[in-house]
């Protein structure tokens, strides 16, 4: 995911969100990933009672994960709903941190 970079110019400085930034949402999105994979490989050994009211809960779960993110509607997939969210969270992050430099530049 290619992040574009941020810049605001205002009286000489300079607010940007750099490749260091970058690096830790793609590193950041990597780590939610790998930890959703396990998740999925630990539930998938679990077998007995109880396993269809599991379902339920999930694909409940994933209608509302829907709802919430941007696109989501549109993913049939759950590997590429959580993509689209790790996605999405990774945007608000970044969205987040550049309104907050905003934010102090100005209450100086």
């Amino acid at each position: 995911m290619d992040h574009p970079h941020v810049r605001l110019h205002h009286n000489s400085k300079v607010l940007s969100l750099n490749k260091k930034t970058m690096e830790e949402s793609k590193k950041y999105k990597r780590t939610v990933i790998k930890q959703t994979m396990n998740k999925k490989k630990r539930n998938n050994n679990k077998m007995g009672h109880g396993s269809r009211s599991r379902s339920g809960l999930l694909q409940m779960k994933v209608r509302k994960l829907q709802i919430l993110i941007p696109g989501g509607q549109r993913c049939n997939h759950p590997d590429l709903l959580l993509s689209k969210t790790v996605d999405y969270i990774v945007h608000l992050k970044l969205k987040l941190r550049f309104l907050k430099a905003l934010s102090d530049m100005y209450s100086l």
